[in-house]
């Protein structure tokens, strides 16, 4: 099985967390890999929406079924997750 290490960041926060990942995961099971490190944690858990993978600075979210091996990121990549609502991506304003 190979690893990849990916840098990941939830939603618009400021903390990021170096995962290594399978390279056979869909972007789902990402998604769930990445919320082990926030969910309950950092941020209140959700059950109302699905969360979803983007790479850092895109708007939308990648394909639920696409598999890490398929993306050609490089180690290393930013991703960002997020859960998937009729207002996402949330961006909020900078503070000044």
């Amino acid at each position: 099985m190979d690893v990849i290490p990916l840098v990941c960041s939830f939603e618009d926060g400021c903390i990021l967390t170096l995962v290594p990942v399978s390279v056979d995961l869909t972007m789902d099971e990402v998604a769930a890999a990445m919320a082990e490190h926030f969910a309950g944690r950092m941020l209140e858990t959700r059950t109302d929406a699905p969360m979803r993978v983007r790479a850092q600075g895109e708007v939308d979210f990648l394909p639920r079924d696409l598999r890490v091996r398929d993306t050609g990121w490089p180690s290393m990549t930013t991703i960002q997750v997020g859960y998937e609502t009729p207002v996402a991506p949330q961006k909020r304003k900078a503070i000044r």
